[in-house]
């Protein structure tokens, strides 16, 4: 039932696109009579009877649908046009050509004395390059097409102000913006440690970077969840676009969209989940917790990426782009009471290898269309649907195949309902279903090594209901409070085989033969309620406590409710200098989708928990310069137990390794120290940070480093952009990742007097791979064409083509004495990966 709902409810974007009044004929009816009727139907249309007279007849038959571009239609032939201002689209002359370009100079001002602004933070919306800067708050800008533009500004101590803006062909605009002094607002202020915000287009960014320097950072795939590698605390290898926050696991970071969790929002799932499936083009922005988030977000143990689609500022704009990673189509719109959003990606990365490694072929789609349904309630329905069919060959040697194939369909789709029912209060309803379909199968057949094969069949089905709370009463209390329910009903059908040979058998704790089939049919509820409470004390410290609740049925454990109690402060010392601290518990229970079914086990772990203690300090000089320093203690227990394969984690069945280690930790502790500075300017941009870290798992009362432990990292990066120039070079930097030793040993004789060998681990993570690095590079450049503008881009990430060791590749072999003796290899982890892209806007 619920499959049938999403083969109707995924079409809703084109439906919506599509659904227009039956067409109208306007040629040979009066300009006039056709603008008066399009105001009667609510267009916010204007004109003087003296530039349109009565007499002026429609001579072409318009094929636009949109009422301000079938407008433009009408009046182009008689030398007119639109212009935007105040909410009202007003006629005017044409005085040039449509594609002449203008020039718009900015002025921003202190609304109380008309004082230039110094240090302004400045941004564009479609991008502009400032041409000039004549003075302190006077900006120009050259050679502008003909559009509409967005102007967000920023200052230390004043509210952000924006200002839309219509430039006609060949027009000269004067934008004047007063700032008002800014009234912080409670709500408004960020109290929590570890909250990084990042800008729209940007690819791998530090936070806090100016727009227009950061929207084309490096970054493969143009991945939005790639940029949080970046951030202090991270841990990623780069081939997967999951990462690791503080320690802690890759499965404890939520994604959220428009108000709704993402389920397993990732392709080629089954193989490192290389890129997200989320169009970097359709988000606003990106705000990252790396920890210590507040009580309305729970069930998650390390961190969130949260995510904003992007609002249209433009009656009409469309994106088509071409890359080796995608090809992507985008389109967004605005009229009276309706915007909307449609993104559309198809993965490249089958077209341009090689098919005798595999055809890794995957699309996504996103829409959302939002209504005014009054002046104090607005409702917006969104989709997302991800379909992968992906086949990956590590060996294409016939006496060495090994082959792994996943076909996944994922589907959500969500109504989001906003409410203003007072000055002070407010809600958002969200209620959700899901549909997810996951089939991996594949073999491996080396009779030197493995023979092995493997079927993964995973069907899952929800439903969630969501609401939240937020009461204002004033200046100085903030409350919210919220509460979520919901069903889930999975079903797993696991069949996996193997038989080890030669050094793959000598692992004296594992079998010869693995042979496991397993079924499961999880069904049941999950449930939470939270109060969050905010008050400002004094002019200079705010106090927020909260309180959350979580259950869970389809476990079927009894008394594992977890409660999570949270508290933060802010404390100004300075209007520059600000102390944050913060200590939270946080708990997470095993999600229905991570069954560890593949490696025997058919039954749920009670939620763990993590017990965060941060302490931060962050100041801001001449308001381009940030520096920011955490300490951050995370204490975690009742961890889950996970499997690991301790020498190759790139295998494509890599429950069926004869590596396969099971981990079950009593505790596990990450301690560190994040510093980070900033610089954000005009043209250039640059960033920085460093992270004394170490994070251990406690087995058996030895603490061992976990596989992710970097006790040094670092991270850094520049960017330069003129008008249609942009350059970026970032790096990153870390100690190498954990390993473990392989030791040969003979156990005894056999039958027919051979030696029998046996190879056993050392001891766990006392090794260390080599120092991790990469430099990433990228240059764009943009054209202006006769409609909307083209962005060329090339890239390349690891442009040294540094080999970073990822995995150790063991084989017996025999010295010039016939001993047998292990031979190590290794494998790494990305190469040189060059990418080129264009992308035309209008």
């Amino acid at each position: 039932m619920l499959r049938r709902l999403f083969a109707m409810t995924l079409l809703w974007p084109l439906a919506v696109l599509a659904a227009q009044d039956e067409p109208a004929t306007y040629a040979g009816r009066s300009v006039a009579a056709v603008i008066d009727e399009l105001r009667a139907a609510g267009q916010p249309f204007a004109y003087s009877t003296s530039i349109v007279s009565s007499d002026l007849v429609i001579t072409v038959e318009p094929v636009a649908t949109d009422p301000v571009e079938l407008l433009r239609e009408i009046l182009a032939p008689h030398e007119l046009t639109l212009h935007y201002e105040a909410g009202v689209h007003l006629v005017v002359r044409m005085q040039r050509s449509e594609n002449v370009p203008g020039r718009i100079l900015l002025l921003i001002r202190n609304g109380d004395n008309d004082a230039a602004i110094e240090n302004a933070r400045l941004t564009v919306v479609p991008a502009l390059s400032i041409t000039d800067e004549l003075s302190a708050g006077v900006y120009q800008f050259f050679k502008v097409m003909p559009g509409r533009y967005q102007f967000i500004v920023e200052a230390e101590g004043f509210q952000t102000t924006e200002r839309i803006l219509d430039l006609g062909p060949g027009e000269s605009e004067v934008v004047n913006l007063l700032l008002d002094a800014e009234k912080p607002a409670i709500e408004t202020i960020t109290i929590s440690a570890s909250r990084y915000e990042i800008s729209r287009d940007i690819a791998s960014s530090r936070f806090l970077l100016d727009q227009r320097s950061i929207q084309n950072m490096p970054d493969m795939g143009e991945d939005p969840l790639r940029i949080s590698h970046r951030l202090p605390g991270a841990a990623a290898s780069g081939a997967s676009a999951r990462t690791h926050f503080r320690g802690g696991d890759d499965g404890e970071i939520g994604v959220m969209l428009n108000g709704q969790w993402l389920f397993d929002p990732f392709h080629i799932r089954d193989y490192q989940s290389v890129f997200s499936a989320i169009d970097a083009r359709a988000i606003s922005g990106v705000e990252v917790y790396t920890g210590g988030f507040p009580a309305q977000y729970g069930d998650r143990m390390s961190g969130l990426v949260l995510m904003e689609s992007m609002q249209a500022v433009q009656d009409r704009h469309t994106e088509i782009g071409l890359s080796v990673y995608n090809t992507s189509f985008l389109t967004s719109g605005t009229e009276p009471g309706r915007r909307w959003l449609f993104s559309a990606r198809r993965g490249n990365l089958d077209l341009v290898i090689d098919p005798k490694f595999g055809e890794p072929s995957y699309y996504d789609v996103f829409g959302e269309v939002e209504f005014d349904i009054s002046s104090q309630a607005s409702l917006s329905l969104n989709a997302l649907y991800a379909n992968d069919r992906v086949r990956l060959v590590l060996e294409s040697d016939p006496s060495e195949f090994e082959q792994i194939v996943s076909k996944t369909r994922n589907a959500q789709f969500w109504v989001q309902l906003q409410n203003q029912w007072s000055d002070s209060l407010s809600s958002s309803t969200v209620l959700s279903i899901l549909a997810f379909e996951n089939l991996r199968s594949g073999f491996t057949d080396d009779i030197e090594k493995i023979v092995s094969s493997v079927r993964d069949d995973r069907q899952i089905d929800q439903v969630t209901l969501r609401q939240d709370w937020v009461w204002q009463p004033n200046d100085y209390h903030l409350l919210r409070w919220g509460v979520e329910g919901g069903f889930s009903d999975a079903v797993y059908e696991y069949a996996g085989t193997a038989e080890f040979f030669e050094l793959q058998s000598w692992y004296p704790s594992g079998p010869d033969v693995i042979n496991r089939s397993l079924s499961a049919a999880p069904r049941g509820g999950n449930f939470a309620l939270y109060v969050s409470d905010r008050w400002r004390l004094t002019p200079r410290t705010i106090l927020e406590w909260g309180l959350r609740w979580d259950d869970q049925t389809y476990t079927n454990l009894s008394s594992d409710a977890q409660v999570s109690p949270r508290f933060n402060i802010l404390y100004a010392l300075t209007p520059q200098t600000e102390l944050r601290l913060t200590w939270g518990r946080y708990q997470q229970s095993q999600p229905i989708q991570q069954l560890q079914i593949e490696d025997g086990v058919d039954e749920y772990w009670p939620a763990q928990r993590s017990d965060h203690v941060i302490a931060g300090v962050r100041r801001l000089f001449r308001d381009r310069y940030a520096l920011r320093m955490e300490v951050f203690f995370k204490d975690m227990s009742r961890i889950t137990p996970r499997f690991e394969n301790l020498y190759n984690p790139l295998g494509l069945i890599p429950e069926l390794q004869p590596d396969r280690v099971r981990l079950d930790p009593d505790s596990a502790q990450s301690a560190g120290v994040e510093l980070s500075v900033d610089h954000s300017g005009d043209r250039w941009n640059w960033w920085a940070s460093y992270t004394l870290s170490k994070v251990t798992d406690r087995i058996d009362g030895i603490d061992y480093p976990r596989s992710w432990d970097q006790r040094h990292a670092f991270q850094g990066g520049v960017t330069w952009s003129s008008q249609n120039w942009s350059a970026a070079v970032a790096a990153s930097v870390h100690s190498g990742w954990p390993t473990t030793d392989l030791e040969l040993a003979v156990s005894g004789i056999d039958g027919n007097g051979e030696d029998i060998y046996v190879v056993t681990p050392g001891t766990r993570n006392a090794l260390r791979h080599p120092t991790f690095a990469s430099l990433d590079l990228r240059l764009s450049r943009t054209f202006d064409l006769r409609r909307g503008s083209l962005m060329a881009f090339a890239e390349i990430s690891n442009a040294l083509d540094r080999r970073n060791p990822c995995c150790i590749d063991w084989d017996a072999q025999s010295d010039l004495n016939d001993n047998v003796i292990l031979e190590r290899g290794q494998d790494f982890w990305l190469p040189l990966l060059p990418a080129i892209g264009v992308l035309w806007e209008f």
